[in-house]
C-alpha cells in the first residue's frame, strides 16, 4: 500500500503544468543495463537545458518503504511538471544503486543537453551534493547534507521548524563551512516551515520560495 505522503502534490501550480508532454524512455545505468527515465518536455523552453530530480536511495528500497517508485510519487510528477512549465526540461529516473546510477544519468544528460541543473529535497540531498559537481547549478530544499560542498552554484531552502532530528544543525554547520570556503551559495531561511513544507504548508510564502528556486534555475541554465 502506498504511503499517504506519496499521494501529495507540490503546493504550487502555474499555467501549463497539466499540458506538459511526458516521454518514457531509458538511460544506461552504471552496470550497462537500461534504467527507466521519464522526460517532461518544456513549455516555451529557455534554452538547451535539463533539470534532473535525482533519487538518493536505491529504488527497490524506496518502493518497499513507500509503496511506489520515487518517479511515481505525486510530488515527483507535479514538481517535474512545474519545472517543465517554467521552461526547462525535467527528468525523473529509477536506479539500482543510487550514486553510481545518478552519475551515469549525469553522463547521459551531459551528452544531450548544454546545461544540467538539479532539484532535490530531504534525504536526496547528500547524493545531489555529490553529483552537483557534474551540474551547472542545483536547488536543494530542506536537505540533509554532507561534509562536502561543491563549487557548483547552490540554492538552499532551510525549513526553520524542520522536525527531522539533527537536520538543521547539520545544515547550519554545512552553510558555515561553505561560507568559510567562499562557495557560490544562496540560502533562504523559511522560519515557519516544517520539513517537506512544499507538501504541507499551503501559503503564499511557500509558493514564493518555490518560485525563487525556479528563477535560480532559469538564471543559471538559460
Amino acid at each position: 500500500m502506498r504511503h499517504e505522503v506519496t499521494t501529495r502534490r507540490v503546493l504550487y501550480e502555474i499555467p501549463g503544468m497539466q499540458s506538459v508532454r511526458v516521454e518514457k524512455s531509458t538511460f544506461t545505468g552504471a552496470n550497462g543495463e537500461p534504467l527507466p527515465l521519464e522526460t517532461y518536455e518544456p513549455i516555451n523552453p529557455i534554452g538547451d537545458c535539463v533539470v534532473a530530480m535525482v533519487e538518493g536511495y536505491p529504488s527497490a528500497n524506496f518502493e518497499t518503504h513507500m509503496g511506489c517508485k520515487f518517479m511515481e510519487m505525486e510530488w515527483t510528477i507535479s514538481m517535474a511538471r512545474l519545472i517543465a512549465a517554467s521552461g526547462m526540461t525535467a527528468v525523473t529516473h529509477s536506479n539500482r544503486q543510487a550514486e553510481p546510477d545518478a552519475l551515469a544519468l549525469m553522463t547521459h544528460l551531459g551528452a544531450k543537453y548544454r546545461k544540467t541543473g538539479l532539484w532535490a529535497t530531504s534525504g536526496h540531498g547528500p547524493l545531489a551534493l555529490v553529483v552537483a559537481s557534474h551540474a551547472t547549478c542545483a536547488v536543494l530544499n530542506n536537505p540533509m547534507t554532507k561534509d562536502y560542498c561543491p563549487d557548483t552554484p547552490l540554492f538552499i531552502t532551510r525549513a526553520g521548524k524542520d522536525e527531522t532530528p539533527g537536520l538543521n544543525a547539520d545544515l547550519d554547520a554545512f552553510m558555515a563551512r561553505a561560507l568559510a570556503e567562499n562557495k557560490p551559495i544562496t540560502l533562504v531561511n523559511y522560519p515557519e516551515a516544517p520539513h517537506a513544507f512544499d507538501l504541507s504548508l499551503d501559503t503564499s510564502e511557500t509558493r514564493r520560495i518555490l518560485q525563487q528556486g525556479l528563477d535560480f534555475l532559469r538564471a543559471n541554465l538559460g
